[in-house]
């Protein structure tokens, strides 16, 4: 019996579609040590929720020996660095700290990763965008995140109308960049996904019972509100010519999970069903609800990450799903990296290994032609997301 034959996607351009800066300073901060904790999802998730007990770090640290992504990073990027496996957070930390820029754009030349789209959301202060494109070697485009406006907005003004108002200046003042490409809600995180059109009444109430709690956050206090201000999002990047992202399924323990479900964004899709929205991580682990969604409303896209490249074992299951249900011009890779830069590199390496064994796969049973599944896999890396936020040559 015949091993199927993988499409070869080596050497294929690769734009990140969603990841975080980073700055080098506080990158060699950390503990050497810990790095194979912090690329791991729980290890990720760990040091950017705020809900959780910080001495729960030990714990997270013992599981990370079985923990599999961490098993396979830390041995690909033994091989990347000629070193034996347990001597990598001691190597890869002697490189960054010798030669920053040298080493990290090493790690994203090796992969041919072409582009970044940078949420300025996380972490906070924000990375200057010029900065990190100066390290990475790469070029870097930004994707606007929407909360930290709300909260600038919410500061510098005492009523809900001068606050919308300040909100839509920050928004047409940030596309004027021309590095950002798109705007981006993290609403599940602090009201759901379930997005209404409240009335005007309805929204000066979710003000005033937030501010009358000191701005604490939840559905009772600023959901109205919030909801308001994405649909004005939404309104304006319309406008603007800008797609929105999304974040839909799981996250950090922060996250809202009972209103994650990308399911709970259908009311917003078709109130805003010409304007494409881009559901951030696929809604993983609910990956059925956001494929369905795709594969009906001609204006929502998929983004991979979470599914890549912490799924592991059970990345070609997702890939399958997807790709086999929604039209792949839809479909954009991502890595999520929100910790340590070889997250970019051990990513895409993943993601071009899993596409070619399930666009491989396509091939043998005669759903695709050779040079169907390689034009696909080059889409997916590099081509929709280009295409989409206006940057494809």
């Amino acid at each position: 019996m015949s091993r199927q034959r993988d499409i070869d996607l080596s050497g294929a351009p690769v734009v990140d579609a969603h990841c975080h800066g980073f700055e080098v300073d506080k990158l060699l901060a950390r503990d050497p040590g810990s790095w194979t904790d912090r690329i791991t999802l729980m290890g990720m998730c760990f040091a950017s929720a705020k809900s959780l007990d910080r001495r729960l770090a030990k714990p997270v640290s013992k599981m990370t020996e079985r923990t599999i992504f961490a098993m396979l990073g830390r041995r690909w990027l033994a091989d990347f660095l000629g070193c034996p496996a347990e001597k990598v957070p001691q190597v890869r930390y002697a490189a960054l700290e010798a030669d920053p820029k040298g080493y990290i754009s090493r790690l994203l030349n090796d992969e041919c990763i072409k582009g970044l789209l940078v949420d300025d959301g996380y972490p906070l202060p924000r990375v200057d965008p010029e900065k990190l494109e100066a390290v990475v070697g790469t070029r870097v485009h930004r994707v606007t995140r929407i909360e930290p406006l709300i909260e600038e907005a919410r500061n510098v003004t005492h009523n809900v109308q001068d606050m919308e108002e300040a909100f839509r200046a920050l928004l047409e003042e940030a596309a004027l960049d021309p590095r950002c490409v798109a705007f981006k809600s993290v609403i599940a995180y602090r009201t759901g996904l379930d997005v209404g059109s409240p009335t005007k009444d309805e929204v000066t109430e979710s003000y005033r019972r937030w501010k009358d709690a000191e701005w604490k956050e939840g559905r009772e206090t600023s959901k109205d509100l919030r909801d308001h201000l994405l649909n004005v999002t939404l309104e304006i990047a319309s406008r603007e010519d800008r797609p929105v992202h999304i974040h839909t399924g799981a996250g950090d323990a922060d996250v809202v999970l009972s209103y994650a479900r990308p399911s709970n964004l259908a009311s917003l899709l078709t109130r805003f069903s010409a304007h494409p929205v881009v559901l951030i991580h696929s809604g993983y682990p609910w990956l059925e609800e956001a494929t369905y969604l795709a594969s009906i409303y001609p204006m929502a896209y998929l983004e991979l990450s979470l599914v890549l490249p912490w799924a592991t074992l059970d990345v070609d299951r997702g890939l399958s799903l997807i790709l086999g249900s929604v039209p792949t011009s839809k479909v954009f890779y991502g890595s999520d990296e929100a910790s340590e830069p070889e997250l970019l590199w051990i990513s895409a390496k993943l993601a071009r290994a899993a596409l070619g064994r399930v666009l491989g796969c396509a091939v043998e049973r005669n759903y695709l032609t050779q040079g169907e599944a390689e034009r696909v896999g080059r889409s997916v890396l590099a081509e929709n997301v280009l295409r989409l936020h206006g940057l494809a040559e």
